[in-house]
């Protein structure tokens, strides 16, 4: 993860818990990839943030969705368009 220097200056220092095996298998990745713990760490979080986003934004969406699909208004404006592109 590449930070911009805005970002390396607003950094804050965070500790978590991890089981032992988890910590040995990241310690294994770093050796492998060559980078740092922290950089493994730092990816591993901004990905499940970026996934849990999508996750909200593809349900907000659905919920939109049966909005369209039952909102009574909506429905009426809809048949309007329809009976406008019919003319």
């Amino acid at each position: 993860m590449v930070l911009s220097p805005q970002e390396k200056n607003s950094m804050e220092k965070v500790t978590l818990l991890l089981p032992q095996i988890l910590k040995q298998e990241v310690m294994q990745l770093k050796e492998s990839l060559q980078v740092s713990m922290n950089s493994i760490y730092q990816t591993a979080i901004a990905e499940y943030v970026a996934k849990k986003k999508r996750e909200q934004l593809r349900q907000e969406a659905l919920m939109m969705v049966e909005e369209y699909k039952t909102n009574p208004e909506i429905l009426e404006l809809n048949d309007f368009v329809e009976d406008i592109n019919e003319y």
